[in-house]
């Protein structure tokens, strides 16, 4: 028979063990344990992805009797007598959990065939990320007691039981995974002593640094290569992905040139690209090579594209269709190689319709782009930002703090930062020169720096960052209180099919109810039925 004390217990055990001594893995284990006893699990495995092309598992935990080379053979998605790799593998591309039923009771369950001829009923479950909608690992347990199959019922506490590890454990597997790819990334092209750093968790970061190295860095190793285009709004951190590119290319050893595309004057333009003769014009005093001249070979930053007159973008056209210039008062051309990089905030389509991009420009350079998202929607990235900013601060001052509070942290957290990164690295600054040495950044000093932050609404899409750091007792409220309320609207508010669901008694429904507020959301004190 089916135990749904420990299962509610099992969920209980991730935020008990989290608040202890014992560290992520040692929940995670000790969670699972009791969810395999709940389940009447004769065998179960928590399996964590590797990667998906191809297919990689790791198994981080076991519980029954399995062989190592059971286990070795699960990992590399070979059928084991009751596992079934190609469940698992619809699980993990699905997103959804999967109820086998003993092969004895129907004539059809050959559809999954490593199952066909063996007495086991499968309950497999995929662990999401749930700020970053990924699937992270997956559960499978297996029951051979015909008497006993999982039903549908088991696959509903299933599906709470995978919902709850993802909160409490998505962030840790995340962050796991995330450092292995990147060292495998920087092991394979390694920069200088001061390459600049992409730091961040979210989805949109992981994202950007891997396809800097996998699709971008690789691209400057040409001669002339096409130009990377960088879109993103102020203070979103164009520049720092410039010298990134640069600095783990194969280009780094030569010059990096940023330049201001909106201080460049049409009197001025073709003299500061391209270089001049002394005495080509009033004012040309020596030979000067230009911007181009200066970045062959290595990158030029062109930064604000958008701002350039029409003449000058013609100019970088005819540049760009045969990489050569002619300083001026020349007449030779010279043959150049720089990887050039141009940024812009501006929205290139509207300028376009408004006439003051020229189409034929924009094809030059429109095929490799990069999109950096404000800060707001990605939350995730911000106590990782603070927290670096301030001990870059601390440097320059040579202060040191003892960091933020947990409440600071959440107030900054929740801010939905206009000015972006630019803005958090001012904000930082200011907080580290009004907080006194020795002592904790906090709300006090926040609202003394900079009352706005506390006076702006806060960023909705900060919501599920600001589950870390929450209080044990606050937690397990949120998420029981969670937990019913999704389960009240799966069964069309019907309390008591809610709460058959949970396993629970109607008197101690009721009572989660009235103490998590819940009565009032959902109408009277009786079942509907």
């Amino acid at each position: 028979m089916r135990d749904y004390t420990q299962l509610l217990a099992a969920v209980n055990q991730l935020l008990t063990v989290l608040g202890g001594e014992g560290g992520e893995r040692a929940a995670l284990v000790a969670s699972f344990d009791v969810a395999a006893v709940g389940f009447g699990a004769q065998r179960a495995l928590l399996l964590q992805i590797e990667g998906t092309e191809p297919l990689r598992l790791h198994t981080l935990h076991v519980a029954g009797k399995l062989a190592p080379q059971q286990i070795r053979a699960c990992e590399r998605g070979e059928p084991v007598e009751g596992v079934s790799p190609s469940v698992i593998e619809r699980v993990i591309l699905s997103g959804q959990a999967e109820l086998i039923e003993d092969p004895r009771l129907h004539a059809d369950a050959g559809r999954t065939p490593s199952l066909a001829d063996s007495e086991w009923s499968v309950l497999a479950g995929p662990i999401v990320d749930s700020v970053r909608g990924t699937v992270i690992a997956v559960v499978y347990f297996q029951n051979g007691d015909v008497l006993d199959t999982y039903t549908e019922l088991d696959l509903a506490f299933l599906q709470v039981y995978c919902s709850a590890v993802g909160r409490v454990f998505g962030l840790a597997f995340h962050q796991e995974r995330q450092k292995r790819e990147l060292r495998e990334l920087l092991a394979e092209r390694p920069g200088g002593e001061d390459a600049p750093e992409i730091l961040g968790d979210s989805v949109h970061t992981e994202t950007l640094r891997r396809n800097l190295h996998r699709i971008f860095i690789p691209s400057l190793e040409a001669r002339c290569p096409a130009p990377i285009l960088i879109l993103g709004e102020r203070g979103t951190g164009k520049d720092l992905v410039a010298r990134y590119l640069h600095a783990y290319s194969a280009r780094a050893s030569r010059p990096f040139v940023p330049v201001n595309c909106a201080e460049l004057t049409d009197e001025l333009a073709a003299s500061r690209l391209f270089g001049h003769k002394r005495g080509s014009f009033t004012g040309a005093l020596s030979d000067e090579p230009g911007f181009f001249r200066a970045a062959d070979r290595g990158v030029l930053f062109l930064d604000e594209i958008a701002e350039l007159s029409l003449r000058t973008q013609a100019l970088l056209l005819r540049t760009f269709e045969n990489w050569a210039i002619v300083p001026v008062g020349q007449t030779k051309e010279m043959p150049i190689d720089p990887a050039v990089i141009l940024a812009t905030n501006r929205n290139l389509n509207e300028a376009l319709a408004q006439g003051a991009l020229r189409a034929d420009f924009y094809d030059r350079f429109r095929t490799l782009t990069i999109t950096l998202c404000p800060l707001r929607e990605r939350p995730w990235d911000v106590p990782l930002l603070v927290e670096h900013s301030r001990r870059r601060h601390e440097t320059r001052y040579r202060k040191r703090t003892l960091g933020y509070t947990q409440e600071a942290l959440r107030i900054l957290v929740s801010y939905p930062w206009p000015g972006n990164v630019r803005e958090l690295s001012h904000a930082t600054n200011l907080f580290v020169l009004y907080a006194k040495a020795g002592t904790r950044i906090d709300r006090g000093l926040i609202e003394r720096a900079l009352p706005e932050i506390l006076e702006t609404s806060p960023n909705p899409q900060a919501a599920p960052v600001l589950w870390d750091g929450v209080k044990l007792r606050d937690a397990t409220r949120l998420f029981q209180r969670e937990l019913l309320l999704t389960r009240l609207e799966k069964h069309n508010g019907s309390r008591k099919a809610a709460r058959e669901s949970l396993g629970l008694t109607k008197t101690t429904f009721l009572r989660y109810l009235r103490g998590l507020g819940i009565v009032a959301e959902v109408g009277g004190e009786e079942e509907g039925g």
